[in-house]
């Protein structure tokens, strides 16, 4: 985190105010990465790692499309729910992206750009 903050160039009073912009971001691209993860087997369920049993879209349309003949209702049902949830994930990212570019001068935003924090 002191990374963005040197490379952004605030200092440690901005930063108090700018941190947790930062955070939000970095938490709202980990959120929709693990989603994708997830979908392609790289999560790390059943392997020892951490993992609720929470269901998510994502491991329903998993789980769904492992049983040797799903009814293609269900799969709609599931892949609706599925890209419901991607697009709910990607407009909290844009929203977490949008309040840190308020923060930003044009110099920053550029900068924040070229370290991946805003598209």
């Amino acid at each position: 985190m002191d990374r963005y903050r040197e490379n952004l160039g605030f200092s440690v009073a901005e930063w108090k105010v700018v941190q947790p912009k930062v955070q939000a971001v970095m938490d709202n691209r980990i959120s929709g990465a693990s989603g994708m993860m997830s979908m392609f087997g790289g999560s790390r369920r059943g392997r020892g790692g951490n993992s609720s049993d929470e269901k998510t879209p994502t491991s329903e349309l998993r789980d769904l499309l492992e049983k040797e003949n799903p009814a293609k209702g269900e799969i709609k049902a599931k892949l609706a729910a599925y890209r419901a949830d991607r697009k709910a994930r990607e407009a909290k990212l844009k929203k977490a992206q949008e309040d840190l570019r308020q923060l930003l001068t044009v110099k920053q935003e550029a900068l924040a750009v070229l370290s991946g924090l805003l598209d």
